[in-house]
C-alpha cells in the first residue's frame, strides 16, 4: 500500500511536473504569440505610418515640382520684365538723343534764321539806300533825257522814258528796277518788251554802272522805234 502510495505519489509528481511544463510551455507559447500579434499589429501600424510618411513625401515632392515650375515661370516673366525694361531704357536713350539732336537742329535753324533776318534787314536797309542812290541818279537824267520815276510796292522803281519816239515825244517806254533778296539788280516789267534784259541785268550786276543801264536803255528803245518805221 504504501509502494503504491508511492507510486501513485510519483505520478502525481510526474503529472504535476508535466502539468508545470505544459503550462509553463504554453505560457511561453501563449507569450510568444501575444508578442508576434504585438509585432505584427506593431508592423502594421509602421507600415501605415510609412505608407502616410510616403504619401507625404510624393506630396511634397509634387509641391516641391510644382513650385520649382512657379519659380521657373516667375524667373521668365522677370527676364521678360527686365528685356522690356532694357528695351524701354533704350528707346528712352535713343528718345534722348534724338532730342538733344531735335534740340541741336532747332537751335541751328534759329540761328540760321536769326542770321538771314539779320542779313534781310541789311539788304533792305541797302537797298533802300541803293534806292535813294538811284533817284538821285536817275534825277540828273530827268531833264535831259524826259526820264521819269515812279515809285512802286516793295521799293520798286518805274523809270518812264519819253522823248523817244520823234512822232510822238510823249510816248512812255517803261522798265522797272528794283533790289533782290540778295542785294543784286532786278530788272523787270519792260513796256515794250526789250529782248536783251537778261545781258542788261547781268552787265549792271558786274559793273554796278547805272548810268549806263540808262543809257542802253533808252537805245534800245528808240531802236524799238526805228524798226517799226
Amino acid at each position: 500500500m504504501a509502494a503504491k502510495t508511492d507510486d501513485e505519489q510519483a505520478l502525481f509528481s510526474c503529472m504535476q511536473e508535466f502539468r508545470s511544463r505544459f503550462v509553463s510551455q504554453s505560457n511561453e507559447e501563449i507569450s510568444i504569440q501575444g508578442e508576434r500579434d504585438v509585432y505584427k499589429e506593431s508592423l502594421k501600424e509602421l507600415k501605415e505610418i510609412w505608407a502616410r510618411k510616403y504619401r507625404e513625401g510624393e506630396l511634397m515632392i509634387e509641391k516641391v515640382l510644382e513650385f520649382r515650375k512657379d519659380v521657373d515661370r516667375q524667373n521668365r516673366l522677370i527676364e521678360e520684365k527686365q528685356e522690356d525694361i532694357i528695351r524701354e531704357i533704350a528707346k528712352l536713350k535713343d528718345n534722348e538723343e534724338q532730342s538733344a539732336e531735335l534740340a541741336e537742329h532747332i537751335r541751328t535753324l534759329r540761328e540760321e534764321l536769326n542770321k538771314k533776318k539779320e542779313m534781310a534787314l541789311a539788304n533792305k536797309k541797302a537797298n533802300k539806300e541803293k534806292l535813294k542812290e538811284l533817284q538821285k541818279s536817275a534825277a540828273l537824267f530827268k531833264n535831259r533825257l524826259g526820264l521819269e520815276i515812279r515809285k512802286l510796292r516793295g521799293d520798286k522803281l518805274q523809270f518812264v522814258f519819253r522823248c523817244i519816239n520823234p512822232k510822238d515825244l510823249e510816248e512812255p517806254f517803261s522798265c522797272i528796277i528794283y533790289f533782290n533778296e540778295e542785294g543784286e539788280y532786278q530788272l523787270e516789267g519792260c513796256d515794250p518788251p526789250l529782248e536783251c534784259i537778261a545781258e542788261y541785268e547781268r552787265k549792271i550786276r558786274e559793273t554796278k554802272n547805272f548810268s549806263a543801264l540808262l543809257a542802253n536803255l533808252r537805245k534800245s528803245f528808240a531802236a524799238l522805234c526805228t524798226q517799226v518805221k
